[in-house]
């Protein structure tokens, strides 16, 4: 069989099937499903060193150390933050205003995986999806087939150990774009829970359905003046480390204040980072695709095997890659998303102009996504998160681990929702409540009939009427300034 024909129709059967498990994970108690999600985490865990291996060794991108971190992130922080979540159910009552929510599943979700974090993506939709008890079948990028397909093998192991359907977790063996279509538009599918390239999220928002997807990441990283600059040196250390900076909330740019110019070059060095000359930004500016795209030869690749790439040499203890940025857009190459550990440099006169540069480099490709800020200024931490259009603004940590939850408070999370400046409906790091269907049952409010049944309203003479309203000489309270009617 044409091998399009027979990744369409392994889609089919694998949605079928994960209809029946949907059906019986619907019937589960809180309980069983807290259990199930338990053990999920568990088996998850334990494999993580052999998943980062596989995912390393596919996909050729990031280090295997941090893959075994975020496995373990992907299954022991998100099983902490959700294991106590109530998902089944009546899940809240509210006695005053006398309205019930009640929890069920969307359905069946299509899960679409990225190169860039195959497995703890994969780990973290298996355990948010089974919290919320919807099935799931996976669609993994081309280079990450296997590492996925074991994973989910672990998951359904797991879910066979104690009796549950094996088939709420499954995963295409045989990825094509034809399948990949079938997956997101098939009639089983509830909904669509996308991590990938802006081509595939966009995708799924054309499907027809329901698509839970997220934007493209351009994260700046403003020092302020008032910042210890060591520890937010150290943050960027971390964070382009992490992986090789594959994460998509990792930061791309470095913007400084004149002031402390200098100083922050000092300890960029000093942490092993290695500052581009004129030539040397050249050669990487030649490496970036024309208009906005990601050269996927770079990505999670490590800063020697990038300047190697490049033509230039740089020391065996070097952590990052900075180049001197002046401007921002097409004809700056360096200045959009590049998932690896280059970092674009801008110095700007004062925190007015850092912001400034900030926002447009989120304009460029990171609307709505993730804005770091280094700085013990309230003033001007509170500017950044009223005034950055980015949904999450990290303050004093690493960008990478600080957005997805692993260092900071946020919900622990692999898909970033980045609102609707990103193009998505969503603004949170997404979990279970959002695989949620809330239904409401609502009873009728007390004397609400009043002595007028018939009415379906409160019989109200004309002199209570007036007694009872509201906005009654309120005018002069509503006035809020002049601004552009010259008729107030």
């Amino acid at each position: 069989m044409d091998k399009d024909l027979q990744s369409v129709q392994q889609v089919r059967d694998l949605l079928h099937k994960a209809k029946k498990a949907q059906e019986i994970l619907a019937e589960y108690s809180q309980e069983q499903v807290d259990r199930l999600v338990a053990l999920m985490a568990e088996r998850g865990f334990n494999a993580s060193r052999e998943l980062a291996v596989l995912a390393r060794e596919e996909s050729g991108l990031g280090r295997v150390e941090s893959k075994i971190a975020k496995n373990q992130f992907a299954t022991r922080d998100v099983h902490a933050y959700i294991k106590d979540m109530c998902t089944v159910g009546i899940i809240s009552q509210c006695e005053k205003k006398k309205v019930w929510d009640v929890a069920t599943p969307k359905g069946v979700v299509a899960g679409i995986t990225p190169i860039t974090n195959p497995t703890s993506t994969a780990l973290y939709k298996m355990l948010i999806s089974i919290k919320a008890r919807c099935a799931i079948v996976f669609s993994p990028h081309p280079r990450s087939v296997a590492c996925v397909s074991r994973a989910v093998e672990i998951m359904r192991k797991a879910i066979d150990s104690i009796g549950g359907p094996v088939d709420a977790v499954s995963v295409i063996t045989t990825p094509t774009l034809q399948a990949t279509h079938e997956l997101m538009t098939h009639t089983i599918t509830r909904v669509i829970l996308a991590t990938g390239g802006s081509g595939l999220v966009k995708a799924a928002y054309s499907s027809g359905k329901p698509a839970i997807g997220v934007g493209p990441g351009n994260c700046p990283a403003f020092i302020e003046k008032t910042a210890d600059i060591r520890h937010a040196v150290r943050c960027l250390v971390v964070s382009q480390g992490f992986d090789w900076a594959t994460l998509c909330s990792s930061e791309q740019s470095i913007v400084v204040e004149t002031q402390i110019a200098q100083e922050c070059m000092a300890e960029l060095k000093r942490q092993k980072a290695h500052i581009c000359n004129e030539e040397e930004i050249g050669l990487l500016e030649r490496l970036m695709p024309p208009g906005s795209a990601i050269n996927p030869d770079l990505v999670g690749q490590s800063p020697q095997k990038i300047a190697q790439i490049a033509g230039f040499d740089v020391a065996k203890d070097c952590t990052m890659l900075v180049a001197r940025q002046y401007g921002v857009g097409d004809s700056y190459p360096l200045s959009r998303e590049k998932l690896a550990p280059i970092l674009s440099l801008y110095i700007e006169d004062n925190w007015e102009q850092g912001f400034a540069r900030c926002r447009e480099i989120l304009d460029y490709g990171g609307l709505g996504h993730t804005v770091a800020l280094h700085s013990h200024d309230q003033k001007i931490i509170s500017r950044f998160a009223v005034s950055q259009p980015a949904c999450r603004i990290n303050v004093n940590t690493p960008s990478s681990q600080g957005s997805v939850g692993f260092a900071s408070g946020l919900a622990p999370s692999m898909t970033l929702g980045c609102g609707t400046r990103g193009g998505n409906i969503f603004s949170d790091n997404i979990s279970p409540k959002h695989l949620l269907n809330i239904k409401r049952v609502a009873y009728i409010k007390d004397n609400w009939l009043g002595t007028s049944p018939s009415l379906g309203m409160l019989s109200l003479t004309e002199k209570n009427t007036k007694s009872h309203d509201p906005f009654a000489n309120r005018q002069n309270k509503y006035f809020i300034g002049k601004h552009n009617n010259p008729h107030i």
